[in-house]
């Protein structure tokens, strides 16, 4: 997963921001803007496919998602929307609309940052990653926790993952390397969908007999659309993508 970009928010992020708005949802007067029709459907495993999905940021710059969608070994794409109380991503807009054009299932994370408020943060979230323009459950990145004790830590993303619940209707996944999680987080989240970073050939463990729901397996992935390094990640054996769409309720309020 990509750190933390350390920028803050500035007026081409409020353009972004509006061009979400402008591109997702009708504008007429009066109009309520309106959930994204025909959602990708969950496609079959590959068992042969050697990743099934990926995971992007203004890292990677402009993308090509014309390109990224011939590659059918991408069944899904998670995509930083926001990190710490200000910080959006001015590629968000593109990158969700585009690859929802394509054809691809999209999620959202946020970056959690140990210098702001949980309140904050997730106010920051929520107003840029809409629920209603997501397909799978969101996400939260967890890498450092700066000046926080472990449990400061636990308590924040506990805290973030009831605001996303009260919010979204699920709980978020959890994004961290093995080290981080195993030593900060296990085995409080350890029922939670996991998408664990482990750059190797073997698959991620979890301490106290937890279970990770995506292995980021390489940080060095190429994909053509994309000029740059790409987090390659692929779903555990015994599991498939239906379990961390977001449920369909029209109740969700956003």
């Amino acid at each position: 997963m990509i750190k933390s970009s350390h920028i803050r928010q500035s007026a081409p992020v409020l353009s972004t921001a509006l061009a979400v708005m402008l591109v997702l949802c009708s504008c007429g007067q009066g109009q309520q803007p309106k959930a994204i029709g025909n959602k990708p459907q969950v496609a079959p495993r590959n068992e042969q496919a050697p990743y099934d999905g990926i995971d992007i940021s203004s890292h990677q710059g402009f993308i090509d998602w014309a390109k990224v969608s011939s590659d059918k070994n991408i069944r899904f794409v998670y995509i930083k929307a926001t990190e710490g109380a200000t910080y959006r991503s001015p590629h968000y807009a593109h990158n969700l609309t585009q690859a929802h054009r394509h054809g691809l299932l999209v999620g959202s994370y946020h970056y959690l940052s140990p210098t702001s408020s949980i309140d904050e943060q997730f106010d920051n979230f929520s107003k840029f990653a809409l629920p209603r323009i997501q397909d799978l459950v969101p996400m939260l990145d967890v890498e450092t926790r700066g000046e926080w004790s472990r449990s400061q830590l636990i308590d924040s993303v506990e805290k973030f993952c009831h605001l996303t619940e009260r919010l979204y209707g699920v709980q978020p996944m959890i994004y961290s390397t093995m080290g981080f999680y195993n030593k900060n987080l296990t085995p409080h989240f350890n029922n939670r969908h996991l998408y664990i970073g482990r750059y190797s050939n073997s698959e991620p463990e979890i301490n106290w007999e937890g279970h990770y729901t995506i292995w980021q397996y390489s940080e060095t992935g190429i994909i053509p659309g994309i000029d740059a390094y790409v987090d390659l990640c692929r779903y555990r054996k015994d599991g498939w993508i239906d379990e961390i769409m977001l449920p369909k309720n029209d109740s969700i309020n956003d």
